[in-house]
């Protein structure tokens, strides 16, 4: 059974659109997704990590009521603003199985330690910190263990790397496509052998960021990448992890209700949500099915 729940993140970014946009969601589709708030914290120590405090506190609410979830036999499907609150989300699913993988579907690999990070925002920081690198507040949260070993993630869809991330990468042995490879091989291709990677491992945890899509498809991000995967290439993913691995939880992030145009970005999270209960076969979602629009809710039929 899958549980949906969300949390309004913004704080690992900045951009206030990701504050309301589980609001958003619920309001014009007149559904009730439960929402972990952010906790807004006093910000008194290391200054070139914004917000720190704040991202830390949300992170553990997060992780505190995913655990919850899995430890009710569920499946979290988890939406979320920006991705630093999958440092929640997968700690949570860390910490109920030993041998996890993580699929990360995203422009951006997050690899940044504090030493290479620009921008200060924790954001980026991502899966460095689910890696056991960097600040302790972000490495720590439910338990001082690694989150993932890099040996058991997989990346489809990059396209901004920088050069400290790229040289991370290739010192950890991390195994990634990026959108141009993709294109290049096949994503069917690169499906296959991601799943060759990982089918070993005891649960996979499935994070996908929209801003891997083409913005001119879902324009509804905080900093959309130059091109991206269409609406049938993420439905094709979904549809072969979902059926060829023991997928134990998912993220859906980034969606910034303040750049969407004509509800693209947000209908599109309703489908997916509906390709996923198809997937599920008898899963149900814990969730008012009754009041979801028409392209989702016939996915429970």
């Amino acid at each position: 059974m899958y549980s949906i729940y969300g949390c309004p993140m913004h704080y690992g970014v900045g951009d206030e659109g990701l504050m309301y946009s589980l609001d958003y969601l619920n309001q014009y589709y007149d559904l009730s997704i439960p929402v972990v708030p952010e906790i807004t914290m006093p910000e008194n120590n290391l200054s070139d990590l914004k917000n720190l405090n704040s991202v830390v506190s949300t992170c553990w609410a997060i992780a505190k009521y995913q655990h919850h979830v899995i430890r009710h036999k569920d499946i979290p499907l988890f939406i979320a603003g920006d991705r630093s609150a999958v440092i929640g989300s997968v700690s949570a699913t860390s910490a109920n199985y030993e041998n996890l993988g993580l699929i990360w579907i995203s422009a951006f690999p997050d690899m940044h330690t504090q030493q290479t990070l620009a921008s200060g925002n924790i954001r980026e920081m991502s899966v460095s910190a689910l890696l056991g690198m960097g600040e302790k507040s972000l490495t720590n949260i439910l338990t001082s263990q690694i989150k993932i070993r890099p040996e058991n993630i997989v990346m489809l869809g990059l396209q901004k790397i920088t050069p400290s991330e790229k040289q991370l990468l290739k010192e950890l042995k991390i195994k990634y496509y990026t959108y141009e490879e993709t294109c290049r091989m096949g994503l069917t291709a690169c499906i296959q052998q991601s799943i060759q990677y990982l089918d070993h491992l005891d649960a996979i945890h499935l994070s996908f960021s929209l801003d891997a899509m083409d913005p001119a498809l879902i324009p509804g991000v905080s900093l959309p990448a130059d091109t991206g995967f269409n609406l049938a290439d993420i439905y094709q993913m979904f549809t072969y992890f979902l059926k060829e691995l023991p997928v134990a939880a998912i993220d859906i992030t980034e969606f910034n209700m303040a750049h969407d145009v004509e509800h693209h970005t947000s209908d599109f999270i309703y489908s997916l949500i509906g390709h996923i209960m198809e997937l599920g076969e008898n899963d149900t979602l814990i969730f008012p099915a009754d009041i979801l629009p028409y392209h989702v809710k016939h996915a429970f039929s």
